[in-house]
């Protein structure tokens, strides 16, 4: 069997490849952006994981590269974390009085 002969991509088929090139590029923008919003509407990584069968990294890739979290996101995540972070400032210092007993 003779190896194929190079041949050129008529021009219909050309301006074909070339829309669905754009239309690929298009759609993948729209799908990280309806990642991102799904994110910044407070929707979990995991939760876009399940519906979507995205990597949990690429979700949290994709929607820092597009604004998450929001400001508003940070703020009560760590208000959420404080009264955390005061209870285990409590714990550390009752072991230091009492010793690692606790």
């Amino acid at each position: 069997m003779s190896p194929q002969r190079r041949g050129l991509i008529p021009e219909p088929q050309m301006s074909a490849l070339k829309a669905a090139q754009q239309s690929a590029a298009d759609a993948s923008e729209q799908y990280q952006l309806a990642v991102a919003d799904a994110l910044k509407a407070g929707g979990s990584i995991r939760e876009v994981h399940d519906v979507t069968g995205l990597s949990t990294s690429t979700a949290q890739k994709w929607g820092r590269a597009h604004g998450w979290p929001t400001p508003g996101q940070r703020k009560q995540w760590a208000d959420e974390q404080a009264p955390r972070d005061e209870w285990a400032a409590q714990l550390r210092a009752a072991r230091a009085v009492l010793g690692d007993d606790l």
